[in-house]
């Protein structure tokens, strides 16, 4: 209603702007309410169709090259493969950094390059870089391989297999399943690791082989030449033509024994003669359990690009059909499934659309009514299939930051629609008709709604540009809240408009009544739509007609009578009560600056004093497994790190709060892990992976669990270090403490790095560290076999020669292959074991030479028993040696990182030697990098912001108006952060006050915007045109802050609610908490504090803000211009 000293607002129509493409819309309704069922359609089926997954797709700028040289020390892997390849390898353009790492008969160099890199040309570069490395690598070492790091190659899930049947069964069944799943389109390939790989082992007698006169090289020729099959050509008979195949290719290993070696006095000497053969099992490298039995573990690799979920659906669905065919006894258990992450993630945000739009739509109902809040809420899900259809037409897959960037934007996609909707009700109140009321009122809003959208965008933009990887991961949350926000205006511009101008409708207006005939056909229509779907599935619909009634009956009993007091007294009173805090602030306006300035001073103060810490990513989020990672000294069988790795298994299920766990997987050697997730490799290392229920299926804290197992586990363990800790979350990132020793000597180095750990062993901060290591491992015991190369060449002999008599003798050779059905299996021929473990072995081998004599290897070699270097590390084609450790469960990383550093500088000051440096690295130094980063971000999207103000307004002082709220609203978060006693998140938090930065803009743009209006349309002083925008504008304000908060209230609060479960199967499976509330709760935080925070600053310091600079422009002009300036009243 129109107070009395104001003018008929419809008098004069011509002073009202209108958005041309607004104008249109509500000019052409039908075509827009057919291109809003259309973006409705098109929307659900992009929804459908996008693909699913955990992690971004993002490239690993990393390449590795890696050469294997069985039985060669690491010193002589470092000069023999890793300088040759490095040497090559350090020409490439755009390196950012290169390391290697050089052990017992393996080299790996690893390339990192800039994100901005295409991939694919430099994984051709690099492959031309190892093909000119070639020709200067030993002749015995094997072909280099090149592999490249992808997110795509982690597993989505595990399938475990075990059974009270031997592992060669077990293995077998593996086997099928894996064919069985690979035969899944989705699927690119499945890694079965665990049970016995089988051999042919040929095992030479050295007693009878020096009787006969013979050498290792003797034999593995006579077996490697017997087992052939040869193609001898085609001969014409007549008008046939006949194949020619000469087949030796041997059908059963043992015939091997019949194998003539040689000829002596024209009696043969067979295999048999000199060596036992067995169709047996290769010597054990590793070993899996699944909750203390025996395991074989297929690793299920899906395909780029496709659906997680629907993928994981498949596999489960192959193995329900292949169970009735396994063993009575087999147990299938799937473990790290990917896929019930992102299922939780795509269930939450639809879970939060809805929580978030009832909410919204209950506070709306409050200041505008039913059906007026149901227009503004048709702006959420219309934005967000907006948005599906855009993200599936580039491309973009449904994962984890794609999907918290839209929970993030709920309670930002009806700002537009409600400025919109709440001007269109205004000027209806005012007696404008609703079409006309509806291009006239978006048209005044439609500028300052552009300029506030894109300074939002202009928030997000910079972050477009984050480098590293961690930018590759972070960049979809800018992309995705860009399209969904233009989506946003899009709608609230062209669609929202449209639907005013058709059914808003003013409180207490009452609509003309439907036709009988009008009423009949749309309750037929609805029975027929609603009959099959009642009939396919009565109790949803049951339920839903009951909520639906009871909603009815909420509404008229409680909410609309409550709502209409709300507008017809709560409401008024509330702007009453604002007008005189306003013109109070007005009338002292020193004091209203200054008590703000002195906010914000005490809060940063106090933030200081009594702040939480800082933290990298957040630390507290419980995890979903745990690792407790074992590893003795290099060298170690694989049978005493399984006993150790026994030990283990058997405390942990003691450990309070293991009752949480789902299963425990335990594997020893090769195979337990893989680049990016780490795990058991080697002999020495082993790894038990407890992984636990769901969140809300846990009676206790996951956090605590592993803090116990940090404290408990691994006491009375001897000889092996045990290091407990749970998978990183998000981006990779470095050691949380990463300290790295740049030298040149190894065993200086190695000295320097035990000195390290040693000092940090006895001191404070060792317990509060966990795996403290150095990469440099202990020595290992080795037989160096030093070759004379004059006598060798008197003899007529090579170091090659005499080095590859000795690897067949004690790594064996592969001399063929035994090949049956689609499996091939080595033949390996080495000297059997009672000789292969005895030193002095070594004195009566012979080697030959190329006359056929045979040579004592005592005549052209020595040997000496000693230590060789564990491994050797280079970065940058420097000697390095890095000591790491991981942070205890309840210890911040950033804290501790600081004691380390305090308590290693005197080391670095007095003890370190000359040529040697210490740099700290890894999670500190990413964390450095990432802070840079976003401040720069905030900077540059401040610019931007300032940019589009100053051409809106084409002004300066009102530009820093509104950026003095910004910087000013940064009070609120901190204060937020004590609130929650939260740690302040540089990934998380930062984020979050770069997304505060431009949504603070979007309520201050309006109001200056209306006020300017008020002033140039209106003809209103300059106090009046503040009250009166104040006042008007306070219902839009207050809407936006309340609905931008509440769209993230249930993330920062981590609350779960089901709606599909509630009205599937009555099991709303309400909790609160969860991963996925400590992980981005931080960011709802910051925006929820700052966004309540600004409010204040919006609706009561920017008016007076307003008028000061005004009067401060005016007396500057007069002081220092000379102009004569109108005083303002």
């Amino acid at each position: 209603m129109m107070n009395d000293d104001q003018q008929d607002p419809t008098a004069n129509r011509d002073r009202f702007k209108e958005l041309p493409i607004t104008s249109w819309a509500v000019n052409h309704s039908t075509s827009v309410l057919i291109l809003f069922f259309i973006i409705t359609l098109a929307g659900v089926l992009a929804y459908r169709s996008i693909p699913k997954e955990s992690f971004p797709e993002i490239e690993i700028p990393m390449i590795a090259v890696n050469t294997i040289y069985p039985g060669v020390s690491p010193k002589d892997i470092e000069s023999l493969v890793t300088r040759v390849m490095e040497q090559e390898l350090n020409t490439v353009p755009d390196l950012e950094e290169l390391t290697s790492t050089s052990v017992e008969g393996y080299s790996s160099v690893v390339a990192e390059f800039s994100t901005s890199v295409d991939m694919d040309e430099a994984l051709q570069r690099v492959r031309e870089k190892v093909d000119l490395a070639k020709p200067d690598l030993p002749a015995d070492a094997e072909e280099p391989g090149i592999f490249e790091f992808d997110f795509s190659e982690v597993p989505i899930m595990q399938v475990n297999l075990s059974g009270e049947y031997g592992l060669v069964r077990l293995k077998e069944i593996g086997e099928e399943l894996e064919d069985e799943l690979e035969q899944i389109p989705t699927v690119l390939r499945v890694d079965l690791r665990g049970g016995r790989e089988r051999e042919v082992k040929v095992d030479v007698s050295l007693s009878r082989l020096q009787f006969y006169g013979l050498s290792l090289e003797d034999m593995v020729d006579a077996v490697r030449d017997e087992n052939v099959n040869i193609p001898g050509g085609s001969i014409d008979v007549g008008e046939m033509k006949f194949l020619v195949r000469i087949d030796g290719e041997l059908h059963d290993p043992l015939l091997i024994r019949d194998i003539v070696i040689d000829t002596r006095d024209g009696r043969p000497i067979y295999v048999r003669d000199v060596a036992d053969v067995d169709f047996g099992f290769a010597e054990r490298e590793s070993f899996a359990r699944l909750d203390g039995n025996a395991v074989v573990t297929l690793d299920v690799i899906k395909r780029s690009g496709e659906n997680i979920i629907e993928t994981a659906d498949a596999v489960r669905t192959a193995i329900d059909d292949m169970e009735p065919l396994f063993p009575p006894t087999t147990v299938v258990k799937i473990t790290s499934d990917m896929s019930s992450e992102i299922r939780m993630m795509v269930s939450s945000l639809e879970n939060n659309i809805i929580s978030g739009l009832l909410l919204i739509v209950a506070v709306l109902l409050f200041f505008l009514g039913v059906r007026n809040s149901v227009l503004v809420g048709i702006a959420i899900p219309t934005s967000m299939l907006l948005s599906f259809l855009v993200l599936s037409v580039l491309g973009v897959t449904m994962n984890m930051v794609v999907l918290f960037s839209l929970i993030l934007a709920l309670g930002m996609l009806v700002d537009n629609a409600i400025v919109v909707v709440e001007n269109t009700y205004r000027y209806v109140e005012e007696g404008w008709d609703r079409a006309e009321a509806a291009r006239k009122a978006t048209g005044e809003v439609a500028v300052p709604v552009m300029a506030a959208t894109l300074t939002t965008l202009a928030a997000f933009g910079p972050m477009m540009f984050w480098p590293g990887i961690i930018g590759e991961f972070m960049s979809y949350l800018p992309l995705t809240l860009i399209i969904t926000l233009s989506s946003s205006l899009f709608v609230a511009l062209v669609i929202v408009p449209v639907l005013c101008a058709r059914y808003l409708r003013v409180e207490g207006e009452t609509s003309r009544p439907m036709p009988r005939l009008g009423r009949w056909i749309l309750l037929v229509a609805g029975a027929v739509i609603l009959l099959p779907m009642f009939l396919s599935n009565g109790f949803t619909m049951g339920l839903l007609a009951a909520t639906a009634v009871i909603c009815w009956l909420l509404n008229r009993v409680v909410l609309a009578p409550v709502g209409h007091w709300f507008q017809v007294q709560g409401l008024p009173g509330l702007v009453d009560r604002y007008e005189r805090l306003l013109r109070w602030a007005l009338a002292h306006r020193l004091s209203t600056v200054a008590l703000t300035l002195a906010t914000l001073v005490v809060t940063v103060v106090l933030f200081g004093q009594f702040n939480q810490g800082i933290e990298f990513f957040p630390e507290d989020i419980p995890p979903k497994q745990v690792w407790i990672d074992v590893e003795t000294p290099v060298g170690t069988k694989v049978e005493f790190t399984d006993s150790i790795i026994r030990t283990l298994e058997a405390e942990v299920v003691h450990v309070e709060g293991y009752s949480d766990a789902e299963s425990g997987v335990a594997t020893v050697g090769g195979g337990g892990g893989n680049a990016l997730t780490g795990g058991s490799q080697g002999p020495n290392a082993g790894r038990v992976m407890v992984s636990f229920v769901d969140y809300q299926d846990r009676e206790r804290n996951t956090n605590e669990t592993m803090a116990r197992m940090q404290e408990q586990l691994g006491l009375d363990v001897a000889g092996a270090e045990v290091r407990i800790d749970k998978p990183a979350e998000g981006p990779p990132s470095g050691p949380p403490v990463n300290v790295e020793i740049v030298g040149t000597d190894p065993e200086t180095l190695k000295e320097l790095s035990d000195r390290v750990v040693y000092i940090l062993r006895n001191s404070a901060v060792n317990a509060r560290l966990t795996g403290l290591e150095s990469d440099l491992d202990e020595a290992r015991p080795e037989l160096s076999v030093t070759v004379d190369r004059e006598k060798a060449a008197m003899y007529g002999l090579s170091t090659t020669k005499v080095a590859g008599m000795v690897r067949t003798a004690v790594q064996g050779t592969e001399a063929t292959q035994y090949r049956t059905g689609n499996d091939e299996y080595d033949v390996i021929v080495r000297l059997a074991e009672p000789w292969r473990t005895d030193l002095e072995s070594l004195r009566d081998l012979t080697v030959t030479n190329d006359p056929g004599d045979q040579v004592p290897l005592v005549s052209v070699a020595s040997w000496e028993v000693g230590e060789g270097l564990g491994s050797i590390r280079r970065k940058d084609m420097d000697r390095v040696a890095t000591v790491s450790s991981k942070v205890k469960e309840g210890f911040q990383k950033n804290v501790v990182l600081a004691e380390v550093q305090e308590t290693l500088q005197p080391f670095v000051n007095d003890e370190l030697p000359p040529g040697y440096s210490v740099r700290f690295t890894g999670e500190a130094e990413d964390q450095a990098e990432a802070e840079g980063f976003l401040s720069r971000a905030f900077l540059i999207a401040l610019g931007i912001i300032a940019f589009i103000l100053v051409t809106q307004f084409n002004s300066v002082i009102k530009p820093f108006i509104i950026l003095t709220s910004v910087i000013l609203s940064t009070a609120g978060v901190l204060l937020g952060l004590m609130v929650f006693q939260m740690p302040f998140g540089v990934i998380m938090t930062g984020v979050g006050i770069i997304s505060l930065a431009g949504i603070v803009v979007n309520n201050a743009i309006i109001l200056i915007d209306f006020i300017d209006t008020l002033r140039e349309r209106d003809g209103l002083s300059r106090h009046d045109a503040l009250v009166r925008g104040g006042r008007t504008r306070l219902r839009p304000v207050i809407l936006t802050a309340i609905t931008t908060a509440l769209g993230l209230v249930p993330l920062a609060i981590g609350l779960n609610f089901d709606f599909f479960g509630l009205y599937a199967s009555l099991n709303p499976d309400l909790f609160w908490g969860g991963e996925q509330a400590a992980w981005w709760a931080p960011m709802a935080i910051a925006v929820i504090a700052g966004i309540l925070f600004a409010t204040f600053l919006t609706l009561v310091l920017v008016p007076v803000m307003y008028s000061m600079t005004e009067d401060m422009m005016g007396w500057f002009r007069r002081m220092f211009v000379g102009e004569m300036v109108e005083e303002q009243r």
